[in-house]
This record gives structure tokens, sequence and C-alpha cells, in this order.
């Protein structure tokens, strides 16, 4: 269920008001003065280069971390008053660090059935209906007959697709892919791409996908939030960022994005 906020007809998954990070014991700041909502229904490209506070922001953005300054609405509840619990089954979210904590030898449907509890990992035994939702959606993402593999025999883009799985399983109302597409060649890629856009649509979730690449932007997002040295570069329409050389003011350089068919490409000038 999404929260309506201030009795208006949208609806506002994930608030920021005005937050900054410092890191702690030192006068470093990670981020700074950054004011941001998502609603219900939205889907963004969080960019940014290296280093610009992506992945810090993200950890705001899931309570793994709280800001030194300014405020953070999830769902219509405050930092302290959200369940953490409970928000990771609201967040489907997919990272490296997730990636490197499952174990090689865990089979695939345990894998994508484990995100039911929100856990690394079976502590309990899933029911036959449990397992009957995961072996679903392995079969929709292209993967049948792949449910009893070993996750250490999947080539990269299988995995990534079986992590995706693991976080639509909940049918969470927002899902998150930090730097999902890191590591897999061209084809691997774009097959990821295409069953992110088609699971996506057909649940209708909101969507971060945070990536550096421009190649990675697909039609199925409308947004981008664009980061750079901790602070907000640009929020807003993609098609506008484009018509203003955002990312050619973003590099310092020129730097050529533009449009071929429904995606995105860039080159030097």
């Amino acid at each position: 269920m999404n929260i309506p906020v201030n009795g208006g007809s949208d609806t506002i998954m994930i608030k920021l008001e005005n937050i900054s990070l410092d890191i702690y014991g030192s006068r470093r700041r990670i981020l700074n003065n950054i004011s941001w909502h998502v609603e219900d229904g939205d889907c963004w490209v969080l960019f940014g280069r290296n280093g610009s506070g992506k992945t810090k922001l993200l950890e705001i953005i899931t309570g793994y971390n709280f800001p030194s300054e300014g405020a953070v609405t999830r769902f219509g509840k405050g930092h302290f008053g959200s369940d953490i619990r409970e928000l990771r089954k609201r967040i489907g979210y997919i990272s490296s660090v997730v990636r490197e904590m499952f174990s090689r030898n865990e089979k695939v449907i345990d894998a994508v059935v484990s995100g039911l509890y929100a856990s690394i990992g079976l502590y309990r035994k899933p029911s036959s209906a449990e397992y009957g939702k995961a072996a679903d959606l392995i079969q929709r993402a292209g993967l049948s007959g792949r449910e009893y593999d070993i996750i250490g025999h999947l080539s990269d883009g299988e995995r990534q697709k079986i992590l995706m799985l693991r976080a639509l399983i909940n049918d969470p109302d927002l899902l998150i892919l930090d730097e999902p597409a890191t590591g897999l060649d061209i084809i691997a890629r774009e097959e990821f791409l295409e069953s992110l856009t088609a699971l996506t649509k057909e649940r209708e979730h909101s969507v971060i996908y945070v990536t550096h690449h421009v190649e990675e932007i697909t039609p199925l997002f409308q947004k981008i939030f664009i980061i750079d040295n901790g602070e907000c570069f640009y929020k807003g329409d993609i098609e506008e960022a484009l018509d203003k050389d955002i990312f050619t003011s973003l590099f310092g350089r020129g730097v050529e994005v533009f449009r071929r068919g429904e995606r995105l490409y860039s080159s030097l000038k």
C-alpha cells in the first residue's frame, strides 16, 4: 500500500529533505543538501561518476544509514519510525554486496525464495506455494529448467537475473538496482535489461536504477537524478537533460549523448 502525502492525490514513497551526510569523526561531507522524492510508479535513473555519492545516497534511502542533517520519509514514516525488517520487504534491493553474500553452492530456487524472508540463505523450509511462486518467476525470466542448478555454475548475467528475482518475489513497492550491469558483457547486459523491463512493466513496480553508463538508460526510465561530488547536479526528465546538454556540463568536456532509436549512447566530441 502506498502512502498519500499531505492529503493529495500523489503518493510519495521516498522523500529526502535537505539531507547531508558527514563521515563520522571528521569534517568531510560526502552528501550535501539533497532533496528528492520518488512517487508511486516512477522509474528513475540515479546517475553519477564513480565516487559521486550514489551508494551513500542509496544507504540512506534503504535505511542502512541515516543522514547527519535533514529528514528522510519512507512510505509515510520517518527514519526512526520505520520497521527495518518490513522496509526490506517493501524495497527490493540488488547490489554487488548482496551478490557476494550468497553461497556459490546454493540452489537457484532457494536463492530466489529467500527474498520472501529478507534473508541471505534459508533458515526454515519454504512451503510448496512459496517454491511455486519462485519457480514461476524463474520461468518468466527465461531460466526455465535451471531451478535446481547451483548458483556457482551460472554465468554472471544469470546470477544477476536471480538476484533480481529474489528482490521481486515479495512484490516490493520499490525496486533498487545498484550498478547491476557491472561486469556483464554486452549480450548479458542487454538480456538483463530486457528482463528488468518486462518484469517491471508486468507488475508496475517503481524503480531506481543506478549507473554511470548512459547506454543502460532504457525507455523504461522517464526521469534522472544526477549526483556529482555529493550534490544534486540535475533532477528531472531525461529528455530535458538531453536538450540542455546536462551531460556535457557534468563531465566538463565534449561528451555527446545522443539518441539512436529508443536508446541513448555517448561519445567524445
